[in-house]
Order: structure tokens, then sequence, then C-alpha cells
């Protein structure tokens, strides 16, 4: 996350020697987002047959090659195949080294924070080292960072005290593919308030770019502190999988405030709705995903990893519609504000179990 949004300012720049800049752009962003979607499961194959951990090396390694690349071509393709390697196998490797069903939750969620702080952090770096729209500047940090990522990955011991999605435990078809389809709506309504947050802003509250971009800052910093308050350490998974219920209805809120309010405030509440509400939903789904997947974990992972972008791509497609004055952007933004509510209720009648699993025994020690 941080060697992206390292290049992540410049990244204009990489698109700038194409006939078409704005259809360069539209493609990359295609890309982007089919990247993850086709890419997760065939890399959870290869994780079958590797270790996590030199799978992880080899996504960031093959990431920082294609990233030097970017100094001499303005092809990106190569720099996002590598991108849904990293996520699966960091999941799995981190659920097989914990030493309870509480430590699984929170090494999960731990990753999902600390990309949050590269995030947050990479695109403040890019701008203060290219301040000449230069690419070089950019591109040496990120490939620095990978490879130093690279070097860093160690074999992570698995713990012998509980047993974590082994072979002998069995796969909950449907309950996988339940939790997998709350991740993609939590990812499509983030991706939709983050669309309408940015045409809503500039277009009819007249907000500029740098006003915008702080929101965008501040949602990533409430959703850093929405987290560490519900996954605190040796927190109980299941108790914060009871935030799951008001996290939906909070990005319901908060998607609604931004369209049928809009102005600085309502939308700077909606914005702390949507964040808080996000900041909770992804690991509190991956964590039981993971649980309920049992020997199929790398799978199930992967699939969840690429249903998640897809939702993501869903999302910034219905977000140009959702905030339109017309009959149709009204029906989409009905219609989806009417999903995270019945999503909200699925995870309220599954509270007890969310993963289909009789919880006779501790999520916290095993």
């Amino acid at each position: 996350a941080l060697a992206y949004g390292v290049v992540l300012p410049v990244l204009p720049t990489v698109v700038a020697s194409s006939p078409s800049p704005a259809r360069a752009i539209a493609e990359l962003m295609a890309v982007y987002s089919a990247a993850m979607v086709v890419t997760a499961p065939i890399w959870v194959r290869v994780c079958r047959q590797l270790p996590a951990h030199l799978l992880v090396r080899l996504s960031l390694l093959g990431q920082a090659a294609a990233m030097i690349m970017l100094l001499w071509s303005s092809e990106t393709t190569m720099l996002l195949i590598f991108a849904g390697a990293a996520l699966p196998a960091l999941q799995t490797a981190a659920s097989r080294a914990a030493g309870s069903e509480g430590d699984r939750s929170q090494r999960l969620s731990d990753l999902t924070r600390v990309a949050l702080v590269g995030g947050l952090f990479g695109p403040g770096v890019g701008g203060v080292v290219a301040p000449d729209d230069s690419l070089v500047g950019p591109v040496l940090i990120g490939f620095a960072v990978l490879v130093l990522a690279a070097a860093a990955q160690r074999p992570a011991p698995e713990s012998s005290t509980i047993v974590v999605a082994g072979r002998g435990s069995p796969t909950r078809h449907r309950d996988v593919a339940v939790l997998v389809l709350l991740a993609a709506l939590a990812a499509a309504a983030m991706s939709v308030y983050e669309v309408g947050l940015a045409t809503q802003g500039r277009l009819v509250d007249g907000l500029s770019a740098r006003a915008i971009g702080f929101m965008f800052t501040g949602c990533g910093v409430v959703m850093l502190l929405s987290q560490s308050l519900v996954f605190r350490p040796r927190h109980d998974p299941l108790r914060a999988f009871a935030w799951v219920v008001p996290s939906f209805v909070a990005t319901a809120a908060g998607l609604a405030l931004l369209a049928w309010l809009g102005g600085r405030w309502p939308s700077a509440l909606g914005l702390i709705l949507v964040a808080a509400g996000g900041g909770v939903l992804q690991p509190a789904l991956v964590y039981w995903t993971s649980r309920a997947a049992g020997a199929a974990e790398a799978t199930s992972l992967g699939w969840r990893a690429s249903f998640t972008s897809a939702g993501q791509a869903l999302g910034s497609l219905a977000g140009g519609f959702a905030f339109a004055a017309t009959l149709a952007g009204k029906m989409v933004l009905s219609t989806l504000l009417l999903t995270l509510l019945a999503a909200a209720m699925l995870a309220l009648a599954r509270r007890r179990a969310p993963a289909g699993l009789p919880l006779s025994v501790s999520t916290q020690e095993r």
C-alpha cells in the first residue's frame, strides 16, 4: 500500500505520453480492478504449492520489477498482475501463525490497519519526493520499499496451540459465500461514497481539490480509529462481529446524508459514518471467512479478495449514477440503501454463529 501510494501522485505522468491520456487512465483503473478479480484465485492455486511467505516474496519482487519498468514504459498491467498474490497469502500466513481465535482476528485486522497507514502516508511521501512530477523519485522509493519488504519475509511458525483452518477442518461453503458477498457489498458501498464525495463535493458543494483530499485523508483516519476501538488486543471476535450490524446501518445513513442533504457538514458526518463502518466491516468479515473456510482457507481468502475488488469496481460504476438527479440515479441509490439494510438484518440473524459454527468453544482460547 505504501509503495502504490508513493507513486499515486505522479501516475498521470505515466500516461501523459499516451495519444489519449483520458482513455489510458480509464484503462488503468479498469486493469487495476480486473487484476485482483482475475489473479487472486490464480495466485491461490500457486499458494497451495508454495509456502505463504515465498508467495508474498514473489508478489513483492514482481511488483518491484514492474514498478522500475514505469521509468521506461507507460505499460502498467504487469505492475498490477502481481497485486493479487500478496493479500491472500499474507492473510493465510497470519491465520496459521495465530495462537488463539482472538489472536487470529487481531492479526487479520492488523493487516488491514497497516495497509491503511501505508495508503495514508504514501501519497504524502510521493508528493515530497516528486515536486516536479518526475517519476524517478517515487518509483525508486516504491521499488526500495517492495524489495526491503520481500527481503524481510520469513517462514511464520505455525501455532501448536490452535487448530486453524487445518486439512481436517470442514469447509462451510454456504457460509463462506454469504460472508464473501457481505464483504463485496461493503467494498461497493465504500466506493459509491468515495465517488459521490468527489463528484458532489466538487460539482455541487464547490469544495476545492485540497478540501476533498483532506476529507479522504480524514476517512482513513476514522477507519483506523474505529478499527483500533473494536479490534483491541485480546478482543473477542464474536463481540467484534456484533458491530457489523450497526456498521452496515451507519454506511447506509452516511450515503443518505450525502445524497439527500449535501453540503460540507452533512458530507463530513456522512464520511465519519461510512468510514467508521468500513473500518469494522472488512476485518470482521475476513476473520469469519477464514474461520468458516476450514481446509479451503487460502482458496476462500483468494476468492474474497477477488469479489471485494469486483465490488469496488461495481461500486465506482454505480457511484456515477447514484448521485445523479435522475430516475435511474434514485433507483440505484435506493437499491443500494435497501441492500445495506438487508445485509444488516442478515448479519443480525447470524450474530451468534457468524460462520455457521456452533460456538461451544470460546473464541478467545481453544
